[in-house]
């Protein structure tokens, strides 16, 4: 197994991050982590082992409290056409439903909160910035397709 992980000094690839679309009352649920100031899509990078579909579901459990089932894949973005990054990743956005669950602040995340798109907090230009989430809403509407980088 260790020789399956072994990082590959020869050929670089991006990350995988995987987000969800968490939406209640027309409005799309945000989370700001412990001891920052800014606020972003639920998810994260991608573990070995799980598929970025069980990935986002363990990701969305994990810092929401929430057991979420995907409804679809809304998104592909080549991260640094938003936001310059020091490693390129690919960021995968799910629209998942919440089945069942409540939020309690974690060891990873401080506040949840649902936002009006017009709205939005100050977020995380590392995670998700203003221009997906805009992207992101029209497709959850279905004023817009699938978006892929």
């Amino acid at each position: 197994m260790a020789e399956l992980l072994r990082p590959t000094d020869f050929y670089a690839t991006p990350l995988i991050d995987v987000r969800a679309v968490l939406v209640r009352d027309e409005k799309v649920c945000l989370v700001k982590g412990k001891n920052e100031k800014t606020w972003a899509l639920p998810g994260g990078f991608c573990e070995v082992g799980l598929s970025p579909k069980e990935n986002i579901v363990k990701e969305v459990q994990e810092e929401t409290g929430f057991n979420v089932s995907v409804s679809r894949l809304l998104a592909i973005f080549d991260t640094n056409k938003f936001q310059f990054q020091s490693k390129q990743y690919a960021k995968l956005v799910f629209e998942c439903q919440i089945e069942a669950g409540d939020f309690q602040p974690n060891t990873e995340i401080e506040e949840l909160a649902f936002f009006d798109i017009q709205s939005l907090p100050e977020l995380s230009s590392k995670r998700t910035t203003k221009e997906q989430l805009e992207i992101l809403w029209e497709i959850y509407q279905g004023d817009r397709e699938q978006y892929l980088d």
